[in-house]
């Protein structure tokens, strides 16, 4: 066993003693390039890394291309770099989906859809539909678009809640790089998406927009009420 090979046995014991609470951000990183290097001193890239882009969670964040083009990382640990936020999402959201819990409160709402938009760096639009009880039928992704705009599909958010038998529909999207302020087009699609499910009778129940670890409920500020009055004048 050489020296390298001696220090990552005590960083894997670590690990295992005290979990990643304890660790420095670059021991975070040099642990994590354990996965994508077999062998050596990970230590040099990991500081490196850090230097490059500001901090851990903004290398994992970056372009592929980006991480690529820092020397010493190559296509193989950029992709372990990639694949490391995508896994965390994919675990909190398996994680929520096996949750048996009803969407009967803000709260509930805004726990089931954050896993949904964690690491995503372009807008995504999900619809959860729900029965009488607000239990969870069948949650949808819509659409995916840009960094800042994705499209809204009226028609297939109907065709959704029709086909689950919904009686409820929760609509929920995310601003990657802004507020959670409503812009205008959100409130435009909200009314038209409250008017179409309206005519086959299924109640829009709210609409949160999700920016970073933050949301705003249409339904628990006066957005939602605003376009039910626009909608009856």
């Amino acid at each position: 066993m050489g020296l390298h090979d001696d220090h990552r046995q005590r960083v894997y014991e670590r690990f295992l003693r005290e979990g990643l609470a304890g660790f420095e951000e670059h021991n975070a990183m040099e642990f994590l390039l354990f996965l994508a290097r077999a062998r050596g001193d990970t230590n040099p890239l990991a500081h490196m890394l850090i230097n490059r882009f500001g901090s851990l969670s903004d290398a994992l964040d970056a372009p592929i291309e980006e991480l690529e083009a820092v020397p010493g990382v190559g296509h193989s640990t950029a992709v372990v770099l990639k694949f490391i936020p995508q896994m965390c999402a994919y675990y909190l959201n398996n994680k929520q989906s096996h949750k048996r819990t009803p969407l009967d409160s803000v709260r509930a709402v805004g726990e089931f859809f954050m896993p949904k938009f964690f690491a995503r760096t372009e807008e995504a639009l999900y619809m959860a539909a729900v029965d009488d009880r607000r239990m969870l039928l069948r949650c949808v992704l819509i659409s995916e678009g840009t960094a800042n705009a994705t499209s809204i599909c009226v028609t297939k958010i109907v065709s959704e809640a029709l086909k689950y038998k919904a009686t409820g529909v929760v609509l929920a999207h995310n601003h990657p790089r802004g507020l959670t302020l409503p812009s205008g087009d959100d409130m435009a699609v909200t009314q038209e998406v409250y008017r179409a499910l309206q005519m086959v009778n299924v109640q829009l129940l709210d609409h949160l927009i999700f920016s970073e670890d933050e949301y705003v409920s249409f339904a628990q500020t006066n957005y939602l009420e605003n376009i039910r009055w626009g909608i009856r004048e």
